[in-house]
């Protein structure tokens, strides 16, 4: 099955479909065309979803982070701004606004 067709299917179930729960970088950037310096750059403008951990240095993309993207890659805006701001503890912390 192809990427493609499988997100075109919007009635599908995760358990009846071979859909991984998250896509790898390698994945995603053969799934999208996109290189993978245009990816980081449009990771940090937001208008791409970020890769979540995975546990250790693993990181992956979420099938429906990507369905969101794929339904208008050209108009997709993650946040509106995002903040890195220091806690009373001393510890970063990213302030998100949508």
């Amino acid at each position: 099955m192809h990427y493609a067709e499988n997100l075109s299917t919007q009635s599908y179930s995760r358990a009846d479909t071979d859909l991984p729960m998250f896509y790898r970088m390698r994945e995603v950037l053969r799934m999208t065309a996109l290189s993978r310096s245009t990816l980081y750059r449009r990771i940090a403008d937001g208008t791409f979803p970020a890769p979540v951990s995975l546990g250790g240095s693993a990181k992956g993309w979420r099938c429906s982070d990507l369905e969101e993207w794929e339904q208008n890659p050209a108009g997709f805006k993650l946040m509106e701004s995002c903040a890195t701001i220091t806690s009373s503890q001393g510890a970063k912390v990213r302030q998100v606004r949508y």
